[in-house]
């Protein structure tokens, strides 16, 4: 590889020409047109969020139930050693 300036120069100017020939390309490139939405996309988008938000109103109750089960299984065992 020569170490002229020239040569240097010259390449600078094939990677700026093919940069601006991709560049170009990339102008015209359009993403793919999506299909319409099937039942079950459909179904998912409106039953999401709901679902979402009934299991984090649920989440509470479940929680007092878990320590209610919690103080009924140590009552059955009886005192705890210290």
């Amino acid at each position: 590889m020569p170490s002229d300036p020239d040569h240097v120069l010259d390449a600078i100017d094939g990677v700026v020409d093919e940069w601006e020939t991709l560049s170009a390309d990339a102008m015209r490139w359009s993403p793919p047109e999506h299909k319409s939405p099937d039942i079950v996309s459909e179904v998912s988008e409106i039953f999401g969020p709901l679902v979402n938000a009934f299991s984090q109103a649920l989440r509470p109750i479940g929680d007092a139930f878990e320590r209610v089960l919690r103080t009924l299984e140590e009552d059955d065992d009886g005192p705890r050693p210290t």
